[in-house]
């Protein structure tokens, strides 16, 4: 068997990594390619994991931290996908507040299992996000959140400005000539992630990949300053399940959605990304929104369930007792808007801990 071709894919929380992971990875199976795809996150109740799942292509966790502080459960997610089958390409998903990939994951991956990955990095950045940030002198969240987001892009093989399909023609030009002014020494692809021109022009790009040298060069990082921006974000994972006496629990989950979105937006706490998985017992479908915007590409599930399991991740530039208390009074606002009766499951609210990588083999 040949090496796995290993497409690490990083970027900011929001910038619509797992969408274009999971178009990609249909769009390889349909080739006949066996593909498969790991999944990371701060907290264990994961929507991405869901989202991934429900469209059938195999999928395997790493939660609880990142790839570089959980490196052993990302070595068993690989040796998993790779025991179902002859597997040739596995996208690997890093939480949204990670950075040294290179020196935590590549460079520990290609030492210990010579042989066996090429691996490429793709960073990706909502256009939109990106040009905010390089418009207001690289500053959008707290600095030492910022901190994250440009060392992000800094370590890329191929960056990914993602949901150019939310901007016009002339404003994609506009971008296109800020961005290429200070990333003009990478790799740079313009994408919209539902596109599959798009989609398989990445896939090209990946795929030719760069020289896969057994150590890659790394960042110069500091991490008490990339510790205390991911400290800066308050994690909330808990799933909820809405009754209602009519056929009216969709749109009563979409009224949560709704009105936790605006309160978050109306106190000033900047999004991550807020993402829920909404599952009425026949469809399920993903909704997210970030700092920037929601995205106005979401499927709206239209039924007549009387009942509906709804998933939520919130990571908000916020203290895990201001996020805790925004949902709680959007879900006492829905019971009265929507006259129905919310129950919540497994809740938890954090701050993700100190990095603590496994491995550093700086390069």
């Amino acid at each position: 068997m040949g090496k796995v071709k290993l497409l690490l894919t990083g970027g900011f929380l929001g910038s619509g990594k797992t969408t274009a992971i999971q178009h990609a990875a249909r769009y390889l199976q349909q080739q006949g390619r066996i593909t498969g795809v790991v999944t990371n996150d701060q907290g264990t109740q994961q929507v991405d994991t869901r989202f991934i799942n429900s469209t059938g292509i195999p999928v395997e966790e790493v939660a609880n931290g990142c790839f570089c502080c959980r490196y052993e459960d990302l070595e068993k997610s690989l040796a998993s996908l790779k025991s179902k089958g002859q597997v040739e390409v596995v996208f690997a998903e890093s939480v949204g507040s990670c950075a040294d990939l290179a020196a935590t994951v590549i460079n520990p991956l290609l030492q210990y299992n010579p042989g066996e990955y090429e691996v490429v990095l793709s960073v990706f950045a909502d256009v939109r996000l990106l040009l905010t940030f390089l418009q207001n002198g690289k500053r959008i969240f707290f600095d030492t959140v910022n901190y994250i987001y440009q060392k992000q892009l800094e370590e890329a093989d191929v960056i990914i400005v993602n949901k150019i399909d939310l901007l016009t023609a002339d404003d994609v030009v506009l971008a296109k000539q800020i961005i290429a002014t200070e990333y003009g020494g990478k790799k740079i692809l313009y994408q919209n992630s539902l596109s599959g021109e798009s989609i398989q022009q990445w896939l090209s790009v990946v795929s030719d990949g760069a020289a896969n040298p057994e150590q890659r060069p790394t960042l110069l990082i500091d991490y008490d300053t990339y510790g205390a921006g991911e400290a800066e974000m308050a994690w909330l994972d808990e799933e909820i399940g809405i009754v209602t006496k009519g056929d009216t629990a969709v749109n009563a989950a979409y009224t949560l959605m709704n009105t936790l979105h605006a309160a978050i937006t109306a106190q000033g706490y900047p999004i991550g990304h807020l993402k829920f998985f909404l599952d009425d017992g026949e469809e399920e479908v993903k909704i997210s929104f970030t700092t920037i915007a929601t995205d106005e590409q979401v499927k709206r599930i239209i039924s007549k369930a009387n009942r509906v399991i709804l998933l939520i991740n919130a990571r908000v530039q916020a203290e895990p007792a201001v996020l805790q208390h925004l949902v709680t009074t959007a879900i006492i606002a829905t019971e009265q808007l929507a006259h129905c009766k919310i129950t919540e499951h497994n809740q938890t609210c954090f701050k993700p801990g100190y990095p603590r990588p496994t491995h550093r083999i700086a390069g």
